[in-house]
This record gives structure tokens, sequence and C-alpha cells, in this order.
């Protein structure tokens, strides 16, 4: 262990580089596209936009979050009491586990793997609810039920705003065969 506070680590910079990568990646993008007519209110280029900004604001954010100085690394640790370890450590307290969840991380990827391989057979609102459901899992939410009808309703409720409002048809697998 290098000593440094957890909140000072250089590896804590890549999500705000990514995200700042990703803001320009879609800065460029945007600014390159070629557009057929005016596309009205909310044209092709107002998502790409607002994601854009969106990223930006996050990465300085997080970057801001974890550079700037925290008063309780800052102080000087107290002296350890007679009922302390070695290390100054009252009895009982247990460090934090700083590792990563594996299961958990293997959970959320298996099911953005498994929703880009279903999508084209089972359409948006099946897909999109196998994700939620996968995601709250990864999350640790064992509420299978009230997981599956919240993911149905957010799939469905994305689904009404993308075909009726923006005009924007997702896959409908065969559920669209219907």
């Amino acid at each position: 262990m290098s000593g440094r506070p957890a909140h000072l680590s250089r590896g804590a910079l890549v999500v705000p580089a990514i995200l700042a990568a990703l803001g320009v990646f879609l800065t460029y993008g945007t600014l390159t596209m070629q557009v057929v007519g005016d596309g009205g209110l909310f044209g092709p280029t107002t998502m790409p936009w607002i994601v854009a900004v969106l990223c930006f604001v996050v990465a300085a954010l997080l970057a801001f979050d974890i550079l700037r100085p925290r008063p309780e690394f800052g102080t000087p640790a107290p002296a350890a009491t007679t009922t302390g370890d070695a290390d100054g450590d009252a009895d009982g307290d247990v460090p934090a586990d700083t590792g990563v969840n594996a299961p958990a991380v293997l959970t959320a990827v298996g099911g953005v793997a498994a929703f880009i391989v279903v999508l084209p057979h089972l359409g948006w609102i099946l897909s999109a609810t196998g994700l939620f459901v996968a995601v709250a899992a990864a999350l640790g939410n064992r509420r299978w039920p009230a997981t599956a009808l919240g993911g149905l309703a957010v799939s469905s409720a994305v689904q009404i705003v993308f075909s009726m409002l923006l005009g924007i048809s997702l896959p409908a697998g065969f559920v669209g065969g219907i």
C-alpha cells in the first residue's frame, strides 16, 4: 500500500478520463455529421449534444470529487488507545473491502452481452426487461418478479417515447409479428 488515501488514487481518474474522451468523440461526431434538412426542434444532433455535454459535466464533477481535499485525510490520526491493536484500529473495526465484486461485474457485463445478442430476436421490450433484471441482480436485488415487472414497465415506456413521440422504431423482434 502506498499510504495514499483511496480518493487520490490515479486509477480513480480513469472513469472521468473515459467520460471526457467519450464527450470529445461525440462532439467531433456531431460537428461532422451530415444532416439532411433542418430536423425540426429535436433533430438528429440534439441527443448527441445533450449526451456530450452530460459526459463533460459528469467527468468534471467526478474529477473534482476525486481530487478535492478531504478533511478526514488531512488531519493526523488520533493516538492509538490501549484497546486498539498494533495498527491503531479499535477492536472489532475491520477495514472495508476495496476489492472488485467480480460476480456482480460479470452479471452486469453478461446481461449487456445477452441483451446485444437477443435484441434482434426478442425485440426491445423483452430484451430491455432482461437487461434491467440482470443489472438489478448485479446490484443485489433478489426480488425477481417485482424487478421483472419494473423492467417491463420501463422498457415499455421507452418504447412508447421512441415510437410515438420521436418517431423512431425500436426492434420489435418476434413480438412485432404477433
